[in-house]
């Protein structure tokens, strides 16, 4: 027989039920900074879509983010310590029309390796083996992601050197390194990003199959091969184009407007889906007149008429 499981004590079910609710969910204006490094322009675009639902910030996943927090003021206090000035923290910096989007650490400036010279500070912690990679290999290397990151800030923000900071979560241990600006590095992701706003389908799977390692952790992965339904908002409709020559702007093609970011949620009652994004089903015919397209599913064979009353079935 199964043991019986201990109950979760109720000072401690309190304080999960405190740390989380129904509404706390997170999702980017735009695409993140942090996603800069996202090998896959599908996933890319699909999460600039936001074809997935947002994640859930669990009671779990609010403490790691507070401790991310936490952990960033402490690196910050180190640079204090030593007479060096920080200031900074949370500038923005936006690219792309407002699409492209992010918060800086901190700058900062007084650093004994060239005093007179302002940096970036990005600020970051890790387990061990992540950890042990990037003061091995240096950030390039063992952190591609938040090489990409920082690279668009210097860019953004028109600053030539960063000071990348990483704390060992498991023994407090530092690494600190001075990386110089790649212009063309730089200039490349934002114009890939650029690119795959615009895009009015997705891209190309970076995966061959289903089961491929790097997708194993995708959050659009079910999206992207079909398996469940995009969501139906302004932003998986054929008629909603992001604009560029703005501050993160959408317009609507079939209200002839420009949408707010409450509108983008909601959709409306004319909304279609891009055919595309609708992966497992196949674009047979369509009626303008009438604003519905018909699919027909890759498997079952099933009909489904998009815009008319009835839902697809995945």
């Amino acid at each position: 027989m199964a043991p019986i499981p201990r109950p979760t004590p109720s000072t401690l079910r309190a304080i999960q039920h405190a740390l989380e609710s129904d509404e706390d969910q997170w999702e980017s204006v735009g695409v993140s900074a942090g996603d800069i490094g996202m090998e896959c322009d599908r996933a890319l675009w699909l999460t600039f879509r936001r074809a997935s639902v947002p994640e859930a910030i669990d009671w779990r996943k609010r403490r790691i983010f507070e401790r991310g927090e936490i952990e960033e003021e402490r690196l910050l206090d180190l640079l204090r310590l030593v007479g060096i000035e920080v200031w900074g923290q949370q500038d923005r910096v936006r690219a792309a029309g407002g699409h492209l989007r992010g918060k800086i650490d901190g700058r900062a400036l007084g650093l004994p390796e060239a005093a007179k010279t302002e940096h970036i500070v990005e600020c970051k912690s890790a387990k061990q083996e992540v950890f042990a990679k990037v003061k091995k290999l240096g950030v390039k290397e063992g952190k591609p992601e938040h090489y990409a990151t920082f690279q668009f800030y210097m860019y953004g923000l028109g600053i030539d050197r960063v000071l990348y900071m990483m704390s060992n979560k498991n023994d407090e241990d530092l690494h600190l390194e001075r990386v110089n600006f790649d212009h063309d590095f730089a200039i490349h992701q934002v114009a890939r990003v650029e690119r795959i706003i615009n895009m009015p389908e997705p891209p190309g799977r970076l995966c061959t199959k289903r089961d491929d390692f790097r997708g194993m952790f995708c959050r659009q992965a079910e999206v992207c091969w079909g398996e469940i339904k995009p969501r139906a908002h302004c932003r998986s409709c054929i008629h909603a184009t992001p604009l560029l020559d703005g501050n993160a702007g959408w317009d609507c093609s079939r209200w002839q407007k420009p949408l707010s970011l409450d509108e983008q949620a909601e959709g409306c009652a004319a909304h279609l889906f891009i055919p595309s994004m609708l992966a497992a089903y196949e674009q047979v015919d369509a009626d303008e007149e009438a604003e519905t397209i018909t699919y027909v599913h890759r498997t079952t064979g099933e009909r489904w008429v998009d815009g008319a009353a009835a839902e697809p079935t995945t």
